[in-house]
């Protein structure tokens, strides 16, 4: 996932006073007024989810500290060959981003990550470093090479993985991750039980631990989308396209839940390459095609940098997903999205995202005269418990009559691989 705001917890720099802040006055005060408002809002939060929850079994503050427990092997998995292929995938999908469209590479959001994150992760990547990889990838839940993916609540990495986690931390995170639950199994009408959003620990992954069940950051809102997904499938068989689908989450759930469901997905070479680990390690049974790779008999899964989207094959997708990852598109690159999606979707886009990207894909499509029909809308409340004032929003499109162009796809590699899913 390549773009989306703050609002969604995605991981910042810690904020914290340094020596450094104590040379520039202004700048330091600018600092302690941040942290002071972050510590107030924690505190908040922390106490209106008590009083919430009072009475409520799950809301035990050990629930945290032992769904923050270590779950990561300290032995090395034999696991050299999915490395390889993954660090052979990201290279060449690196190189060759350099000439794809300007709309299909990375945001400006995504290349502030890079630079201030990711170093030491496109390193291992770019050098084939296998031994520093593995060890960042099998804990990538609580490693900065999974910045931008991962939902740690203000970024507050120290704070939830140095040690001895304050109780007014726990009461945030314990609060969080009720109101999440609760919201789930609204949206899904109890029809699920807690135990079914049980992952892999696969990357070493926290969450809070209820009746022996981990329910891991984010997993309630990646096995909804799963499901909504496929309750617009006509079978198992069809094809489902993501556009941003970071390490893999909603992909897991998809997979698990739906047997036969092919799955592409399109994002940033760093998240591609993180999500192939996952997938690669979740699903060792299915046949997974990495960009650049050659064909294989049958794919079940694909995994590919974004610009590869202008050449799949007309009609050749059952139902394009996106999740914020489109939010933060400008109106030129949203235009060249709708146009490839229109193209390569025969029945319909789900959308969820901010409420602004939404109104213009509804505008874009009206003037491009692109084949989107805007058939259900809903709001959006995965936040609404801790922004009260969040913009957010579920929009599905039919899509009818395909745009066309003139480019040749036929001899593409991703032509090849549609063909054969």
């Amino acid at each position: 996932m390549q773009g989306a705001s703050q609002l969604l917890g995605f991981r910042q720099r810690d904020m914290r006073l340094k020596w450094k802040h104590l040379r520039h006055p202004l700048r330091t005060a600018i600092l302690a007024g941040r942290v002071a408002a972050m510590h107030l809002d924690l505190r908040r939060f922390g106490n209106s989810s008590r009083r919430h929850f009072r009475g409520d079994p799950r809301f035990d503050l050990e629930n945290v500290s032992h769904g923050f427990a270590p779950r990561v092997s300290d032995l090395i998995d034999d696991d050299p060959q999915v490395l390889e292929r993954i660090c052979a995938s990201y290279n060449k999908a690196v190189r060759d981003s350099q000439d794809a469209p300007k709309a299909f590479q990375s945001t400006d959001w995504w290349q502030q990550i890079r630079q201030e994150r990711l170093g030491p992760v496109m390193r291992a990547l770019e050098t084939c470093d296998i031994l520093t990889l593995g060890g960042m990838y099998r804990n990538f839940f609580r490693d900065v090479c999974s910045t931008g993916l991962i939902s740690v609540p203000y970024g507050m990495t120290s704070a939830f993985f140095g040690g001895n986690m304050r109780d007014i931390h726990r009461r945030y995170y314990l609060g969080d991750a009720l109101y999440r639950i609760d919201h789930w199994a609204t949206q899904t009408d109890s029809r699920f039980a807690l135990r079914d959003l049980t992952g892999p620990e696969i990357g070493n992954p926290f969450g809070i631990l209820i009746d022996g069940t981990l329910v891991r950051t984010g997993s309630p809102y990646q096995h909804y989308c799963a499901l909504r997904i496929r309750e617009h499938l006509a079978s198992d068989a069809d094809t489902v396209a993501e556009i941003g689908g970071g390490y893999g989450g909603m992909a897991y759930y998809l997979l698990r839940d739906h047997a036969g469901v092919k799955y592409l997905n399109f994002d940033v070479p760093e998240s591609i390459a993180l999500a192939s680990y996952y997938l690669l390690k979740a699903f060792p049974h299915l046949n997974l095609l990495l960009y650049g790779e050659k064909e294989i008999a049958r794919a079940d899964v694909v995994l590919l940098p974004l610009f590869e989207m202008e050449k799949v094959q007309h009609e050749s997708i059952d139902i394009t997903f996106s999740s914020h990852a489109m939010s933060d598109l400008s109106d030129k690159s949203m235009s060249d999205y709708l146009k490839v999606i229109a193209r390569f979707t025969k029945s319909c886009f789900f959308y969820i995202g901010n409420r602004r990207a939404a109104e213009s894909i509804s505008n874009l499509a009206a003037q491009k005269r692109y084949p989107y029909r805007l058939v259900e809308t809903r709001t959006s409340g995965w936040h609404a418990h801790t922004h009260s004032d969040a913009s957010e929003i579920e929009c599905l499109y039919r899509v009818s009559g395909h745009v066309r162009t003139t480019v040749e796809y036929a001899g593409s590699g991703l032509a090849q691989a549609t063909r054969i899913l």
